[in-house]
């Protein structure tokens, strides 16, 4: 028999705990010289141009970006304050889901406590991207299926199906956390759930919301999967099992691990027996991630928020009193210690040169994608710098260029990070307008026949001297803290095309 649900305690200080970590990420968007993320400035770009869809993303979050840009203006803070908003809320609602699993107030603040911790959590909520809504997202979905499987009502499935539809428009990775859900109740003495009409309405409602996207997807031939296929076979460092796994433990706070492991444990004995759909659901997460030797921790971090929970609830049965208080308290210290070692790591609160020191110390290292391994300052901090100093550099080489070819020229580059840091900051220095090949960028384009002259960042030198008449260096950026590509990144002119850009624009397509 499943106890009944406690009364609603803890409200006040799991809204506390949530707040504090709100106000952790407005404090890192001070820091300097961290300015925007590389993807930033891409997304930031993609806002300017809404559409149903876009190479490498669904369109729900770059549509939230656009209306928090225009209700709040273009600023760090409007552009970060929902991805804040969306990381604390998920603490608020792990620990309304740990209550909903029949747990009391401290074992709310224990599972909160653990999720706020979460280096991928604290990295997620501190820029602007798609990630910061799924954790959000799924956590509401386990919390009506908790609701579900404890009240054995299948009228929530349309609940999850909405909610499931609104993430895929977030986030295409999505569909990997229903499916496995779905395995996770035709594995389990729950499946009796899914013969419901309540579960066709929700899928009904899910493939209503995501029909747009869809609809986006094939009329510009998938360039979605193109784009996945692309970058796991140029991004992914393949990683054994282990790593796979000690990975997870990493990046979940290894100071945690002892939490959501008991969970995880509670779900095979008869505590658990009501939530093994979403302990199956885990396994093959984690499965897929192994299988696919995958060097992004990050894709299913959003099942651990139930897992803390689980934890939690776990520890409250199992325990008499004084133990159960013994480790609660024990547990706390424990995570709390680990979020105080983490927090530097994962948000830009330290100085470039005080966080590699830092890391160094501590004997990490983050090696996430192929081209971008060995950083002495993680990728998620580094590629926060020189950007404006960037396009300083490229404003001085336009504006020493002879009149007449400024009157005709156009910025172009083969990276979306370089191109959406130009076109942000470019009309503040005055430059002209800036294409690019890379992902949506290439959509955008391509500039005019007409254009002669152009200047150039992050490209192929050998593959531009075949195409112009004159290739010249001008300058070079420097940047000794940002990640390996962007440390020094050489500006040209490009004079003298001996091709049809226009006709040939197809062939620069780069999606990765």
């Amino acid at each position: 028999m499943i106890p009944q649900n406690k009364p609603p305690t803890g409200i006040l200080p799991l809204f506390l705990l949530s707040s504090l970590l709100l106000i952790l990420f407005m404090i890192s968007s001070t820091i300097r010289p961290y300015g925007y993320f590389c993807d930033e400035l891409y997304f930031i770009a993609c806002s300017k141009r809404l559409a149903f869809g876009y190479v490498d993303q669904p369109p729900l979050s770059i549509l939230l970006l656009s209306a928090v840009q225009t209700l709040f203006g273009h600023n760090m803070f409007a552009v970060r304050i929902l991805p804040a908003l969306s990381i604390s809320a998920t603490v608020f609602m792990t620990g309304l889901l740990t209550r909903r699993m029949g747990a009391g107030m401290s074992g709310m603040l224990i599972a909160g406590l653990a999720v706020m911790v979460m280096p991928v959590f604290l990295l997620f909520g501190s820029f602007y991207s798609m990630n910061a809504y799924e954790p959000l997202i799924w956590t509401i979905i386990v919390y009506y299926v908790i609701r579900m499987i404890r009240e054995q009502n299948p009228r929530y499935w349309l609940h999850a199906g909405i909610l499931t539809g609104v993430g895929l428009e977030m986030k295409h990775t999505m569909a990997l956390y229903a499916i496995a859900l779905l395995a996770g109740f035709l594995c389990s003495g729950q499946r009796r759930l899914l013969f419901s009409r309540w579960f066709l309405w929700g899928a009904l409602a899910c493939f209503l919301t995501v029909l747009p996207n869809l609809i986006w997807q094939v009329a510009n031939h998938f360039p979605s999967l193109e784009l996945y296929k692309n970058s796991f076979l140029s991004k992914n460092i393949g990683k054994s099992y282990g790593q796979v796994y000690l990975e997870q433990v990493m990046f979940v706070n290894p100071f945690t691990w002892l939490l959501w492991t008991t969970g995880l444990v509670s779900l095979f004995f008869s505590m658990g027996k009501p939530y093994r759909p979403l302990l199956v659901a885990y396994f093959i997460l984690l499965m897929i991630m192994m299988t696919g030797h995958s060097s992004r921790p990050d894709r299913i971090t959003a099942i651990y928020p139930f897992l803390m929970a689980s934890g939690a609830l776990a520890i409250e049965r199992s325990l008499g009193s004084t133990p159960r208080r013994v480790a609660q308290i024990s547990l706390a210290i424990l995570i709390l210690a680990g979020g105080i070692m983490a927090a530097p790591v994962s948000c830009p609160l330290l100085s470039p040169s005080v966080t590699k020191q830092y890391i160094y110390r501590l004997g990490l290292h983050f090696d996430l994608e192929a081209g971008k391994m060995g950083e002495p300052l993680p990728q998620w901090l580094a590629d926060r710098i020189g950007w404006r100093e960037l396009t300083a550099d490229v404003a001085l080489v336009y504006h020493n260029m002879p009149e007449k070819e400024r009157q005709n020229a156009v910025i172009i580059s083969t990276n979306y990070g370089e191109a959406g840091a130009l076109e942000l900051y470019g009309p503040e220095f005055g430059l002209p307008a800036v294409y690019a090949t890379h992902n949506s960028f290439h959509s955008w384009g391509p500039p005019s026949d007409t254009v002669k002259t152009f200047i150039a960042v992050c490209i192929d030198e050998d593959d531009v001297r075949k195409r112009f008449s004159s290739v010249e260096k001008v300058a070079a950026f420097h940047c000794p803290d940002c990640t390996r590509p962007q440390r020094i990144i050489p500006i040209f002119v490009l004079r003298g095309p001996n091709f049809s850009i226009g006709r040939e624009w197809g062939n620069f397509k780069e999606y990765h």
